[in-house]
């Protein structure tokens, strides 16, 4: 298997550069909120950037409320701004948004609602350095998150457009990459990003859909949504890495009634539950409610999202009806598509480098260095 992998690995070009538009980041932190406490871990500067003027020089352990007012933002004890209000922290010093620490400066707006929204203005790498062990466990060896850095790093600058008409690149949550700033760094994550600094994923020399998942239960999943774009990189392949005995996912049992199910889809009084169709990879891809006013179709993808993901793990699943509800064996958690992070961590263990783990799980990609705009 390791010559095979070396093999496949032959795709991946080191060095080659790409260029994309944009370094700086803007995460949408908060939207919409009433108000937020603001602060740093040492000296800070408020600026107004309507009038470009320094509104506030303090101590960081100072906390100040900022709220919507006359039309304005309204800073507790100091006064109330046009904005947006920049909050931009001394050397070596974090700001602060409800006690929470981030790295670059804390952008505090008026939306159009009458609310607050916060924007964390960061540099990409640094950014990074509060998504990779929100995404990967900083238990996990240093090459599968090194792995885990660069396919971070490729989504995050492929998904540069996901919430611009909002004023900002990338959410914190799940619909993006998971960010919790300062308080989610660790010393190997770290590590893991400044060895792969400005590496990305490439095919045909644009950004590559870098998308995964916790763990594939085996095999991973075809590319299995519908946008635009060649993706022939995502294609489903026999994953042996990740059954290991610290993966507590690889197999899973959950039962769900069928009153559930009726509730969930608004089905008449249901009789039987069936996989209908099944993907290349032998997950679940629709699903055949029997019911008294008829028959529904269900897309696996939906069955799962309505039940839940901590329930039904993934579509990797067999059921058998047990007359008030259907018992799902499962393998396998998330989507499955892309790396298996369960399985990125058995080859890193068996010895494969990060290029090695990127080539086994998008074959046919390049790794490139990103060339950014004002660079060239």
């Amino acid at each position: 298997m390791k010559k095979l992998l070396g093999i496949i690995c032959l795709s991946i070009i080191l060095f080659s550069s790409i260029t994309v538009d944009a370094f700086v980041l803007r995460v949408g932190l908060k939207n919409d909120v009433t108000g937020v406490t603001i602060s740093a871990t040492s000296y800070f500067d408020l600026i107004d950037m309507h009038t470009n003027q320094v509104i506030l020089t303090t101590y960081g352990w100072k906390t100040y409320r900022i709220e919507t007012e006359n039309g304005g933002l309204a800073v507790e004890g100091v006064g109330t701004f046009h904005g947006p209000l920049v909050l931009i922290p001394m050397s070596n010093a974090f700001g602060k948004v409800d006690n929470k620490a981030y790295r670059g400066k804390l952008e505090i707006s008026r939306t159009n609602g009458a609310r607050i929204m916060v924007v964390n203005i960061i540099d990409l790498e640094q950014y990074l350095y509060g998504v990779v062990k929100c995404e990967m466990s900083d238990s996990f060896p240093i090459e599968a998150l090194k792995a885990q850095a660069i396919i971070a790093r490729t989504f995050a600058l492929s998904n540069l457009k996901k919430h611009q008409d909002k004023g900002y690149h990338l959410c914190p949550s799940v619909c993006c990459q998971v960010y919790n700033g300062v308080s989610a760094e660790s010393k190997i994550t770290t590590e893991s990003v400044d060895k792969t600094r400005s590496l990305v994923l490439s095919y045909e020399n644009n950004l590559a859909r870098t998308f995964y998942h916790s763990c594939c239960g085996g095999k991973t999943a075809p590319f299995i949504w519908k946008e635009d774009g060649k993706t022939p990189y995502l294609q489903s392949k026999n994953c042996p890495f990740c059954k290991h005995p610290r993966n507590s996912n690889y197999s899973w049992t959950q039962r769900v009634s069928f009153y559930e199910i009726q509730k969930a889809f608004s089905t008449g009084e249901i009789a039987s539950v069936l996989i209908k169709e099944h993907d290349e990879s032998g997950r679940a891809k629709t699903i055949l409610i029997c019911h008294s006013e008829g028959n529904s179709i269900i897309n696996a993808n939906k069955f799962r999202t309505v039940l839940g993901y901590t329930r039904v793990k993934s579509t990797m699943f067999t059921l058998h009806n047990d007359g008030q509800g259907v018992v799902l064996n499962g393998t396998g958690y998330g989507h499955g598509v892309g790396l298996c992070q369960w399985g990125a961590r058995g080859m890193a263990e068996a010895g494969y480098d990060f290029k090695e783990i990127l080539g086994f799980y998008y074959s046919g990609v390049c790794l490139q260095k990103i060339v950014f705009e004002e660079e060239k």
